[in-house]
């Protein structure tokens, strides 16, 4: 059963893969384009506006996977779209609900925060069985027939997450359904289901934000971004909301400690597949020889870029992203590295020195995103030398400190 669960993973795994282009202005071509064949559709104000959204952002993230996958994707999907149908459920009898809130998180993840400006409104609730009703199994098949919109997979994951989420709509009184999900491909589905049942979708950005065809064509009522995130890549990506609030999601924790004792150079390992791993794990190593490396890979399995192959020829210690808070990471490091990561944004928030390796999303990000055009970024081949001389430069600056 156990090989079972992992040869399904593993399809899985390669079925949703996606690489995204890092070139920000080859992504506003494909969007701008897309948005072109179907503006005629997504322009209407009619509520099927939103299935269309959904198929353009869907069409987006597909330029980022193989055709052949996106192909077999949809044929699995049309095979296991009658399989839905066992998580049917006689509507429950009107009841009162269990409570009322103005907020409902029902995502649990260790990134997926609530911004304090919402905190005291939101209440937080998880657990709760899957089911569909009757009347959500045919509103999305008749949504999809209606508008003459084959799409199997996108069809598929809709309904899956109408299961996930039709408990708690039944038991619970809200206003908003706080979600994670500007890279979801069914965004806009998912607010054109809520609003039909007189709720609104907020989303929570769950990292920094950039020109990408993975966020195009979300949809929202509400949108809390990072406070980083300009409009303007909103914008670019079509994006549509009716209320933007900005926060800093390191807004409960204060600067990171001073780190005591032998200097600890933190490291994300690269969930991105253009760094050179053998030639990374020489330089971490020769790193070790003056500076404790503390290793951090990415907490999702699909993400983790074969860390489990090269763990045993690491000289270093491992921070467990499981089990081990960021923040707790953070504190522990005298300095972090990494590629793109939203980690090294909330340690640069804490006021803890963070450099990047440079790479082509980085190079692209330094065009338009004023943030990137201010951090930190060297080449792999540098990174050794580059970290000698910071450590200079923080002795040199403590001695001088420590003797005034």
């Amino acid at each position: 059963m156990l090989i079972f669960r992992q040869a399904v993973k593993r399809l899985l795994n390669i079925l949703l893969k996606h690489t995204f282009n890092s070139d920000y202005i080859i992504d506003l071509n494909c969007i701008d384009g897309i948005y072109r064949n179907f503006e005629n559709r997504i322009a209407t104000q009619s509520s099927s506006r939103y299935l269309w959204r959904s198929v353009c952002q869907c069409m987006c993230q597909s330029t980022a996977r193989n055709s052949t996958v996106v192909l077999v994707s949809n044929i699995v999907a049309v095979l296991l779209l009658p399989a839905t149908l066992v998580l049917l459920r006689v509507s429950p009898k009107s009841r009162m609900k269990d409570a009322t809130t103005k907020y409902l998180k029902i995502d649990f993840h260790p990134a997926y925060q609530i911004p304090m400006a919402i905190r005291d409104h939101t209440m937080e609730v998880n657990g709760l069985a899957k089911y569909l009703t009757l009347a959500d199994f045919v509103y999305a098949i008749k949504l999809f027939a209606t508008n003459r919109a084959f799409y199997p997979e996108l069809l598929f994951k809709f309904m899956l997450w109408i299961a996930k989420v039709r408990p708690y709509l039944d038991r619970y009184e809200i206003r908003y359904l706080i979600q994670y999900c500007e890279y979801s491909s069914y965004s806009s589905l998912r607010k054109h289901f809520l609003n039909h049942a007189g709720i609104g979708l907020a989303n929570v950005s769950h990292g920094e934000e950039f020109i990408s065809c993975r966020s195009a064509f979300s949809s929202f009522d509400q949108y809390f971004a990072w406070d980083v995130t300009p409009k303007f890549i909103h914008e670019a990506m079509r994006v549509e909301y009716a209320e933007r609030f900005t926060f800093n999601p390191c807004s409960d924790y204060g600067m990171a400690p001073k780190v005591f004792g032998k200097p600890v150079f933190g490291f994300l390992w690269p969930a991105l597949e253009d760094v050179d791993l053998d030639y990374l794990t020489t330089k971490l190593n020769c790193i070790s020889g003056f500076c404790t490396v503390l290793i951090r890979p990415h907490p999702n399995i699909a993400n983790s870029n074969q860390f489990s192959k090269f763990r045993p020829l690491l000289n270093a210690n491992i921070s467990d992203s499981t089990s081990e808070n960021i923040h707790t990471f953070i504190d522990r490091c005298s300095i972090i590295g990494g590629c793109l990561s939203a980690v090294l944004l909330q340690a640069a928030f804490r006021n803890r020195s963070v450099i990047y390796l440079n790479n082509s999303h980085l190079k692209s990000l330094k065009d338009y995103h004023e943030y990137y055009k201010k951090v930190e970024f060297v080449d792999l081949d540098r990174l050794d030398a580059f970290l000698h001389s910071w450590l200079d430069v923080q002795y040199e600056t403590s001695r001088i400190g420590g003797s005034t």
